[in-house]
């Protein structure tokens, strides 16, 4: 697929496209002319598909596509293009791409200061998703501990003791930072919140909570909550007479504070490594929902700024990362649906009533059968295989069409022939009573070929295709 894609982000943007110019008499969108593009790489793909499926050479092309797991050019090409997209977002604020992103201002003449059409494809890609704040492209971060799993190889419950242990041996000189995310919806509305909660010794001194831009998610609420509650106690420390221990349950946020800051709500990691270095602060591990104290004030806390949230303020009221790339996933999901629900209209109604999903994300269970038992059932799945129908289609002479109990070759005759039924009845997951009409029988075989597994045991106990019913 790379050699497919190579230079795709140069000549791809989708289908359709906004015209150059803004007349009456044209049409809203115009076509990018690329039909020629995707067969070419629909065949390309059809060839390896056929080279991973055992199927007969009729098999229906949009089926081998969803068996096979792999994408059609179509979303292929999408995935491609919000991944550039994605790309041009979080790229680094010096990054050749940010300034060729950016849209010029109409700088005269009619709606003089406001944005010019984008005038190139990066310009629309850009637009695709939301704006996030560009990142710093710095050295690398080294820290005490930067290379140190946070859990020490401790469980979650010995973890907690031990902590509490440690915390209850605390003095005035040492000022505690709970903090907690929490990511959560509410009549349809997303909310992205945090909370934290500062204790001097074992006494609670200062709680504080707020929401993010519901275009991310709960690790940046743990990173900006763990900011947020480190600036409040620094104001209430600021001379530095204090040792500040910043007790975080979400381990990715320790390895981005130790370390290296990632690329979702790096600001918030940048600002506590800042206070870092000037401060006698360290960062411990208080493992989640284990009863400790701090963290359960904490939880409570964003778990209330979601019920009734405030306006976010600064960095926090941007989208981040995460979110943005959330975001790509979704509309990458949504234009495999629409392929799909569309191919949909052109398969047959033996296919459609398996209700088989499609997605390129996973391989297909089913790919893990042996090739023999995967290719009786797709032939099952699709009726391209060795049956009477299809024989008869296609005028295959010399065919067999029948069984050798006498009846016609079907996908489903597997589960009415009388010698198979001999041996049914050894059947672990054999139905109540056996299917009696076709409506029965695909029932059964949908369920049956939803576990491929069960399938290819109850093809070597019945010995069908190897024995009763062979070509």
């Amino acid at each position: 697929m790379p050699c497919l894609l190579y230079g795709a982000e140069a000549w791809f943007e989708g289908r359709t496209k906004n015209p150059l110019t803004n007349r009456s008499d044209q049409p809203p969108v115009v076509s990018t002319r690329i039909s020629w593009h995707l067969k070419a790489l629909n065949q390309t793909l059809t060839i390896a598909a056929r080279a991973i499926l055992p199927a007969w050479k009729t098999y229906p092309g949009w089926a081998l596509f969803r068996d096979a797991g792999l994408p059609s050019a179509l979303i292929m090409l999408e995935e491609a293009k919000l991944r550039f997209a994605l790309h041009l977002q979080v790229v680094d604020k010096n990054h050749p791409l940010t300034a060729r992103i950016k849209i010029s201002v109409i700088p005269k003449g009619r709606g003089a200061g406001g944005l010019q059409k984008p005038h190139s494809k990066v310009q629309r890609l850009g637009l695709i998703l939301p704006t996030i704040p560009r990142h710093t492209l710095i050295a690398p971060h080294y820290s005490p501990g930067c290379r140190t799993d946070p859990t020490n190889g401790i469980a979650k419950a010995e973890a907690a003791k031990l902590f509490t242990k440690w915390w209850d041996t605390l003095t005035n000189q040492d000022v505690t930072i709970f903090s907690d995310g929490s990511e959560q919806r509410t009549d349809g509305e997303r909310f992205v919140t945090y909370g934290y909660a500062i204790y001097q010794a074992q006494t609670q001194i200062a709680i504080g909570r707020g929401s993010l831009n519901p275009q991310s998610h709960v690790f940046d609420a743990e990173a900006v909550g763990a900011w947020r509650g480190l600036q409040h106690a620094i104001r209430l420390a600021p001379h530095g007479h204090r040792r500040l221990w910043m007790c975080i349950d979400s381990t990715s946020v320790i390895w981005g504070i130790r370390g290296n800051a990632p690329t979702s709500s790096q600001w918030a990691f940048l600002e506590c490594q800042a206070a870092m270095a000037v401060f006698n602060i360290q960062v411990r591990w208080s493992p989640g929902h284990t009863g400790i104290i701090g963290n359960e004030a904490a939880d409570r806390l964003a778990d209330a700024e979601a019920k009734a949230p405030s306006q976010p303020y600064g960095m926090a009221a941007e989208p981040t990362a995460s979110g943005v790339r959330s975001i790509a996933k979704s509309l990458l999901n949504a234009a495999r649906q629409r392929w799909w629900d569309q191919t949909r209209t052109q398969m047959s109604a033996w296919y459609r009533q398996w209700e088989l999903p499609y997605q390129t994300t996973k391989t297909p269970i089913e790919l893990t059968l042996p090739r023999p038992v995967l290719a009786h059932l797709l032939a099952i799945r699709s009726r391209h295989g060795d049956f009477a129908w299809y024989h008869n289609k296609f005028r295959h002479d010399t065919a067999e069409l029948n069984c050798s109990c006498g009846r016609l070759k079907t996908p489903e005759h597997m589960l009415f022939c009388r010698k198979t039924r001999r041996s049914f009845s050894r059947w672990p997951l054999r139905p109540s009573s056996p299917p009696s009409n076709m409506k029965e029988a695909v029932r059964y075989l949908k369920a049956l070929l939803t576990e491929p597994e069960h399938f290819e045991s109850l093809l070597e106990l019945t010995k069908y295709f190897t024995t009763i019913c062979r070509r």
